[in-house]
């Protein structure tokens, strides 16, 4: 009934924002307290009455008490709808939402486009503050480019307000659709925004866009060519991050800014109209990037690394979709990218490799052939899967400067081809540490941390028992081992936990190269 009136209230009085206020400020609030104050003189005395209250009215001063910057603050974290409603609590409350300096819209909390549309407008309409943090409009659904003048008016009216952060999240089935919402000209002579997100939008500036305060761009499902990723870096002299995300439209990546640290490219899209035979080659230079993140999916299209010479931190978590039939031909090319690109990073100092690449150095281990060597001092191991042990005595041979090891064995990644996984067995794991112990001795030396994430299912495991097995007793220098959430399990029954233990002890009382090592089982 209150949600009813509180809508009622916003559309009837959707142009009169005087009439709004008061609206708000008899009916609703009059009616809450006259009901609770009926309710308690019908069942208590006047003096129990103000005795029952009491707390709550000293709570109710304590939130009063607050300013209305704290309190805008809290609403900001609820759904726009939500914050609404609040205007029912008291007369302060009434209209304090309109103050909000965050706003966001998710199509999918209506039940139709017609819906959510009147909501926005007048939330906008009715919305006083002067200066916005945050805008950001959502549609779950396909959106229906009718909507573009309407948009243009949301988007102008965050512009107005001198929005830090704009979001625009238009997914569309068809991610090829050309017909497709185009930034209007205005955003790209912006000096305020610090943060766009745009999806499935067309960024086509004209002219050299003027985003001097822009640190973080993110763009998603669009098509983008080597001259509008030109303008934004010319036109963004504060840009820090740029990130990319399934998108199309270009062969070569040229970074030329003094001030661009971090750069993700996720999922290179085969378009339509792309012969399938067709393969592309993404080149990429950067010298002045510190961080770098490939991911996703590149479609068999060939991803090299021409300069980056600054970087400190690389993430590589990327494969390539392959035919069924052709598997293993797949595999051979992965492998071939996969090193160039290990090639290109060997001097960072953080190096984060995830499963999909994982299953490309798979390959280099049944052959025997080495990773390429790296000079990184902090490697991370991502998503490891049930066959992937073997796999990171590859990566640990070839870097022999590690101080901080992270295992994240919370998940079995990937199936892998047969002929992988026949030589993924504990039989071979042992086999190979004893190939390799003596060269893995010298190898050891500066190991100082390991920090092994994993579930209830993989801490029994023969393969990560021997992996711990095998670097307590060759860490020379270790300090500490942290095995994380090994009894992270719903409803655990009596012997499930006993069997944790007993592996738990087993694995302390394995002999240790390190005087100082400690092992930690931190629970949470």
């Amino acid at each position: 009934m209150e949600e009813e009136q509180i809508s009622g209230s916003i559309n009837n009085n959707f142009s009169d924002r005087s009439n709004y206020n008061s609206s708000h400020d008899t009916n609703p609030n009059n009616y809450y307290y006259d009901d609770e104050e009926e309710s308690s003189s019908s069942s208590h005395n006047h003096q129990s009455k103000r005795s029952k209250h009491a707390p709550i009215l000293e709570e109710e001063d304590r939130i009063s008490a607050f300013s209305d910057s704290i309190l805008l603050s809290i609403l900001s974290f609820l759904p726009i709808n939500d914050a609404i409603k609040t205007g029912v609590l008291s007369k302060r409350w009434a209209s304090l939402w309109t103050s909000l300096p965050s706003l966001s819209f998710d199509s999918g909390s209506f039940e139709s486009f017609e819906d959510f549309t009147k909501a926005v407008d007048d939330t906008l309409l009715l919305h006083t503050a002067h200066k916005l943090t945050n805008f950001d409009i959502q549609f779950e659904d396909d959106y229906d480019t009718v909507l573009n003048p309407r948009l243009d008016l949301w988007v102008r009216f965050a512009t107005n307000a001198k929005v830090e952060k704009l979001s625009l999240h238009l997914w569309r089935p068809d991610r090829f659709d050309l017909d497709r919402y185009q930034l209007p000209q205005h955003l790209y002579a912006n000096k305020f925004v610090s943060e766009f997100n745009f999806s499935c939008c067309k960024i086509l500036p004209k002219a050299l866009p003027h985003w001097s305060s822009l640190k973080r761009l993110c763009i998603w499902n669009s098509a983008l060519c080597e001259d509008v990723i030109r303008k934004v870096l010319m036109g963004s002299p504060r840009l820090e991050s740029l990130e990319l995300h399934q998108f199309w439209g270009f062969t070569r990546l040229d970074i030329v800014s003094e001030s661009l640290r971090k750069l993700v490219i996720d999922s290179y899209v085969q378009h339509m109209f792309e012969s399938e035979e067709r393969k592309l080659e993404l080149e990429l230079v950067a010298p002045k990037i510190e961080c770098l993140e490939i991911l996703g999916c590149f479609y068999m299209n060939r991803c090299r690394i021409k300069d980056v010479s600054a970087l400190v931190e690389a993430k590589l978590d990327f494969d390539m979709r392959m035919e069924e039939e052709e598997e293993d031909d797949g595999l051979e090319e992965f492998q071939d990218i996969l090193r160039d690109i290990l090639e290109s990073v060997h001097h960072v100092k953080k190096l984060t490799v995830g499963s999909s690449c994982l299953m490309a150095l798979s390959i280099m281990t049944v052959k025997h052939l080495p990773s390429p060597s790296s000079k990184c001092k902090c490697l991370t191991i991502a998503s490891m899967g049930e066959w992937d042990f073997p796999k990171i005595l590859s990566l640990l041979q070839s870097s022999p400067y590690m101080e901080t090891l992270v295992l994240d064995i919370t998940s079995w990644g990937y199936m892998w081809p047969a002929r992988v996984r026949q030589h993924s067995d504990v039989d071979y794991v042992v086999k190979k540490l004893k190939e390799i112990y003596f060269y893995f001795k010298s190898l050891l030396l500066h190991l100082k941390s390991v920090k092994i994430l994993c579930s209830a299912k993989t801490f029994h495991k023969k393969e990560f028992i021997l992996v711990v097995k095998f670097l307590l007793e060759n860490a020379k220098v270790l300090k500490k081992m942290v095995i994380t959430k090994p009894w992270a399990m719903q409803n655990p029954t009596r012997n499930m936990l006993r069997e944790s233990l007993r592996v738990a002890q087993k694995l302390l009382s394995f002999p240790r190269a390190s005087p100082n090592a400690v092992v930690m089982f931190p629970y949470q």
